[in-house]
C-alpha cells in the first residue's frame, strides 16, 4: 500500500513533565491519499480526504468529506463519497458514515447510483457492507433493501431483507422479494419469492401479482415471472392465470407463449399465449382463442379486445354457439362489443356469417313417431 500524507504538528513546550503521562492528541493531516495496487502494478483502489485526524497508538484515523474510487483491470468503475469516515488500522476497515453515494462511472447519461447512511468497506476482501437505508436506483428503477453486500471482485449486489424493485413513471409497478442478486454490469437480476406486487391502475385499486420467483434485466428492461403467475384486478372482478410472463417495460408489453386463463366478471377467455399493449390498450391471445360466457361460447383462431374502447375481434374459422336453440354460427370474422362487466355482445356489421338453428317443435306434432325437423342453415 502506497500512502501520500501531509502533516501539521503542533509541539507545546513545558516547565516540568505533568505528574501522569497523558494521551497524546491526534496528529491532523492536512490531506489523506491512500491507494493499493494489484501485482501487476494496476491500481485497485484510492481514497482521499482534505482532513484527517490520526491516532497513532490506536492506528485510526477520522475523515472528513471522503472520496474514493474503485477499478477494475486499472479502469476507473465507481466512484464514491461520504460525509464521514472512520479508516481502521490503515485501511483494513473503512466505515463510510452520513450520507454516501456510490456511482458506476458507466452507464451513460442515467448511471446506477447506490446510496446508504453507513457503508462498511473491506478493501482486501473488496467488500462494502450497506446496513442504514441502502437504495440502488437506475433511471427509473430502485431497489431497496434492509442490507446490501456489494461484491467489488464480482461486480454483484446480494440484497437481503425483503428486497423491493418499485418502477416509477408510467405503468408504476411495485414488486416485493425475499432476496436478490444483481450484477449492474450485465444488467442480470435474480429475486427469490415468492413475489408479491402490485400495478397502479388509473381511477382503480391496484392489481395484484404473484409468482414464485423472478429474473430481469435492468440493461434490456425485462422481467420474467416464473410460473405459475397470478394477477388480481379487484376493480374489474378479473383474475389471470399464466405460465412463465415477461413483462417489457420499455415497449409496454406483457407476453406470455404458454396457455393461460382469464376471468373478467362472468366471462372466461383461454389461448395459447398473449400480449397484453398497454401502448395500444389491447390484448391479443394469437392461438387457440376461446371464450365463454353465460349462453354461449366462442372459438376462434385468433382474437383481439381494445379494453378502452371496448372493441373485440376474433378471426380465423371462427365458431359462435349460443344455447338458445342450439344457435351456430360460423365466419372468418366477427366483431363485438365488451360490456362493462365482461360480457360480449357478438353480431357486429360487415361480416359474412353463417348460421344453423334448432326450432323448437310446433304444437300440433305429429305423433307418428317420425324425427324433429333438422336445422336450419342460413
Amino acid at each position: 500500500m502506497a500512502t501520500g500524507l501531509g502533516l501539521t504538528l503542533l509541539l507545546a513546550s513545558c516547565a516540568s513533565p505533568p505528574a501522569e503521562p497523558e494521551a497524546a492528541p491526534p496528529f491532523v493531516f492536512r490531506s489523506l491519499d491512500l491507494r493499493q495496487q494489484d501485482g501487476e502494478g494496476r491500481t485497485l483502489w484510492e481514497l482521499t480526504s482534505p482532513e484527517t485526524r490520526y491516532d497513532l497508538s490506536r492506528r485510526v484515523a477520522q475523515a472528513r468529506d471522503l472520496r474514493g474510487v474503485l477499478y477494475s483491470q486499472g479502469k476507473p468503475l465507481y466512484r464514491f463519497t461520504a460525509a464521514n469516515g472512520v479508516v481502521l488500522n490503515d485501511g483494513e476497515l473503512v466505515q463510510l458514515e452520513g450520507p454516501t453515494r456510490v456511482q458506476r462511472l458507466e452507464g451513460g447519461e442515467r448511471p446506477l447510483v447506490i446510496t446508504a447512511l453507513r457503508v462498511r468497506w473491506y478493501p482486501a476482501r473488496k467488500l462494502m457492507e450497506l446496513d442504514r437505508a441502502p437504495v440502488a436506483t437506475q433511471d427509473d428503477l430502485r431497489l431497496t433493501s434492509r442490507r446490501v453486500r456489494f461484491l467489488i471482485g464480482e461486480d454483484r449486489l446480494e440484497l437481503v431483507g425483503t428486497p423491493t424493485l418499485v418502477r416509477s413513471g408510467v405503468d408504476p409497478l411495485r414488486l416485493v422479494l425475499s432476496r436478490a442478486d444483481w450484477s449492474p454490469g450485465s444488467g442480470a437480476l435474480r429475486g427469490r419469492g415468492p413475489v408479491q406486487g402490485e400495478r397502479a391502475v388509473p381511477d382503480r385499486p391496484p392489481q395484484r401479482l404473484t409468482a414464485p420467483s423472478l429474473t430481469a434485466n435492468t440493461r434490456s428492461r425485462t422481467i420474467d415471472l416464473q410460473a405459475p403467475v397470478r394477477v388480481v384486478d379487484p376493480g374489474q372482478k378479473g383474475e389471470l392465470l399464466a405460465r412463465s410472463t415477461r413483462m417489457d417495460l420499455q415497449r409496454r408489453l406483457i407476453t406470455s407463449d404458454e396457455p393461460f386463463e382469464g376471468r373478467l366478471g362472468q366471462s372466461t377467455l383461454r389461448g395459447t399465449g398473449f400480449a397484453l399493449n398497454f401502448a395500444s390498450t389491447t390484448v391479443v391471445v394469437p392461438s387457440a382463442c376461446q371464450l365463454n360466457q353465460p349462453g354461449e361460447s366462442l372459438r376462434a383462431e385468433r382474437c383481439q379486445w381494445n379494453w378502452a374502447t371496448g372493441a373485440v375481434e376474433a378471426s380465423g374459422d371462427v365458431t359462435l354457439r349460443r344455447r338458445e336453440n342450439d344457435q351456430v354460427t360460423r365466419a372468418e370474422r366477427l366483431t363485438a362489443r365488451a360490456e362493462k362487466d365482461g360480457f360480449v355482445q357478438f353480431g357486429g356489421p360487415g361480416a359474412r356469417v353463417r348460421t344453423q338453428l334448432r326450432l323448437p317443435e310446433a304444437p300440433g306434432r305429429p305423433r307418428d313417431g317420425r324425427a324433429a325437423p333438422a336445422p336450419i342453415g342460413l
